[in-house]
């Protein structure tokens, strides 16, 4: 409960707080528009994957490409439909399903760990509260935040590594890669968050680090955002 209760004291506080920097007004609705018009259509953002499915899409997805993702991610649903299956995969059968993916004993282990946390502790029910979610073991608060945002629909933001790059060459400040104690970012996560579309701008935000703020080579020279970014300005400035 102590890492629940940190992180919703993180989330919350956050959202009161003024950042030190702040984006120019024309991006407070760029990543809402880029999302409509860049939506990566991965499996588990159809309408109708479920809370559980999305949730192990987002386990699987920290510190992993998409689209290796994607292969695996539909024979784990396809091979155990639900929390109860989940944590009565053998071990060895879900290490050679994740083995693609590496670190794949560590995650059978996480894996079946959540199934039995929401098999036991949520008769089997993916919660849409944000705390229940913290509460599972291996749910940290980006995988809760999606899985609230994305399927639940609540406006809440989202930062991963991928969202604090952007945020950091936008800014120029370096807001590094822990997301767990950076209120900076979350502060200035909650600032640019509109209204309605959060789904968009979240979405948005993934698919422009994938796309465009990529962590090598960046595409720069085509980037909408050249005019508005310490970052690009500095690199174009010199090639």
């Amino acid at each position: 409960m102590a890492k629940a209760s940190k992180a919703l004291q993180l989330l919350f506080e956050s959202r009161k707080s003024t950042p030190h920097v702040k984006f120019p007004h024309p991006l407070k609705t760029f990543f809402k528009r880029f999302g409509r018009s860049h939506f990566r259509p991965f499996p588990w953002r159809d309408q109708r994957t479920s809370a559980y499915e999305l949730l192990l899409a987002e386990v699987l997805l920290k510190q992993t490409r998409a689209e290796g993702v994607v292969p695996v991610w539909l024979k784990l649903v396809r091979k155990y439909p639900d929390p109860a299956s989940l944590s009565k995969a053998r071990k060895t059968d879900l290490t050679r399903l994740l083995q693609p993916l590496g670190l794949h004993r560590q995650r059978a282990a996480a894996l079946k760990e959540i199934g039995k946390s929401i098999s036991d502790d949520f008769s089997g029910n993916v919660s849409g509260k944000i705390q229940e979610l913290l509460s599972i073991q291996h749910v940290g608060l980006y995988v809760a935040s999606a899985v609230i945002c994305f399927k639940f629909g609540k406006r809440i933001p989202i930062i991963d590594s991928n969202v604090l790059r952007v945020f950091s060459r936008i800014t120029g400040i370096d807001f590094g890669r822990d997301i767990r104690r950076n209120r900076d970012a979350w502060g200035l996560a909650w600032a640019i968050l509109p209204r309605q579309g959060v789904v968009a701008h979240n979405f948005g935000l993934l698919d422009f680090a994938g796309l465009i703020c990529t962590p090598r080579n960046p595409q720069c020279t085509i980037c909408p955002l050249r005019i508005h970014c310490v970052y690009a300005r500095k690199r174009l400035s010199v090639i």
